[in-house]
C-alpha cells in the first residue's frame, strides 16, 4: 500500500518549535508600538533574565518576573498558539556531560583527581623536576578550570529543570566542586615548594600529600575536617557559589544576556560605512578585545579562579 503524503498540519507539528520567535510574536502583538531594537531585547531579557532583574518597556523600568506573568497570560488568551509549551533547560543535557566525564559514577572522577594530585606532589618532590612533571602539573590546573565551568553549567541545568527533582546530584556536584578547588589550590601551591631546602617546605608537601591519601582511604560523603584545610591553606568553604541560596542559573543568565549583547553591538557595528569602518575598525578592534578580556577576567573572579 502507498505512504500517504503528510498534510501541512502533520509536517509542522514535525518540526521543532522555534520558541525564541514565538516569544518575538506574542512581544509583538502585546506591544505593537514597541520599537525592533527594544522588542529584540526585550525577547532575550524574557527568556534569560534572573527573577530580580530590571528591563525596560517604552523606556519604563518593569521587573522582569510580571513581564513574564503577563505574557504567559496574553500567550494562554491566544487560542491560535494553544499548543505553546514553555522552553526549559533539561536536566539530562546535565546528566550527558556528566557522564562523558565520570565513566560508572560521578564519585570515580572525584577519586581520579585526588589519585592525580598526589601522583604531582610526588613527581614533583622526588628531587628531579622534568618538562614532564610540570607539564602534568600545568595539564591538571587547565584540567581542573574546564571541568569547574562544565560543573557550574550543569547546576544551572538541573536548577534550571527543578531543584527538588535533582538536589542529590547538585548536592554531589557542589561536594565535587568544593574538593576540585582544594586539589587545584594543592597543585598550585607546589610551585613555591619544589627544591626548597627547608624543613618546613618540604613538611608542607608531605602534609599534602597525606591528606590525599587520607581522602582516597575515606567514603565519598567525607568532609575533611575544617581547621586541617585552613591550616594547608585550601579552604574554600566561603566561596559564594558553594552556599545553600546561590542560584546557578541566574548567573548562567547574566553570562547569556551579556554574551548576546556583545554579540549585538557586534552585528551593529559590522553594518557600518566601509569608509567608516576603515577609519575606526583598528581602535575598535582594540577597544572591544579589551572589554571582552576585562569581561572573561570578571567571569573566572566569580567561578572562583
Amino acid at each position: 500500500m502507498p505512504s500517504q503524503s503528510p498534510t501541512p498540519t502533520q509536517e509542522t507539528s514535525n518540526k521543532d518549535t522555534n520558541y525564541y520567535l514565538v516569544i518575538q510574536k506574542y512581544l509583538k502583538k502585546q506591544y505593537p508600538d514597541m520599537e525592533k531594537q527594544e522588542a529584540n531585547t526585550l525577547c532575550r531579557e524574557i527568556v534569560f533574565a534572573p527573577e530580580n532583574y530590571v528591563s525596560k518597556v517604552n523606556d519604563n523600568p518593569k521587573p522582569i518576573k510580571p513581564l513574564r506573568e503577563n505574557l504567559a497570560d496574553f500567550i494562554e488568551r491566544d487560542k491560535a498558539n494553544k499548543d505553546f509549551i514553555p522552553y526549559s533547560l533539561d536536566a539530562e543535557i546535565a546528566d550527558l556531560i556528566e557522564k562523558n566525564n565520570c565513566e560508572t559514577s560521578s564519585m570515580n572522577e572525584y577519586y581520579r583527581w585526588i589519585s592525580a594530585t598526589a601522583d604531582i606532589l610526588r613527581h614533583m618532590n622526588d628531587g628531579c623536576v622534568t618538562h614532564e612533571d610540570v607539564a602534568e602539573r600545568n595539564e591538571f590546573i587547565n584540567m581542573s578550570y574546564d571541568r569547574e565551568s562544565e560543573i557550574l553549567l550543569c547546576l544551572a541545568l538541573y536548577e534550571g529543570a527543578g531543584k527538588a527533582a535533582n538536589k542529590a546530584k547538585m548536592d554531589t556536584l557542589k561536594f565535587k566542586l568544593a574538593r576540585l578547588r582544594e586539589m587545584r589550590s594543592i597543585v598550585r601551591n607546589t610551585s613555591t615548594l619544589v627544591n626548597s631546602k627547608t624543613l618546613e617546605d618540604r613538611t608542607k608537601i608531605q602534609e599534602y600529600y597525606d591528606y590525599c591519601t587520607n581522602l582516597l582511604a575515606q567514603k565519598e560523603n567525607y568532609i575533611p575536617n575544617f581547621n586541617l584545610i585552613l591550616n594547608l591553606n585550601i579552604n574554600h568553604s566561603n566561596d559564594e557559589d558553594l552556599e545553600e541560596d546561590y542560584s546557578y542559573i541566574n548567573y548562567l543568565r547574566m553570562v547569556v544576556l551579556e554574551m548576546m549583547r556583545r554579540l549585538e553591538e557586534a552585528s551593529e557595528e559590522n553594518q557600518r560605512p566601509l569608509q567608516q569602518e576603515n577609519i575606526m575598525n583598528q581602535t575598535e578592534a582594540t577597544e572591544r578585545n579589551i572589554e571582552i578580556e576585562q569581561f572573561l577576567s570578571n567571569v573566572q573572579e566569580q567561578e572562583g579562579r
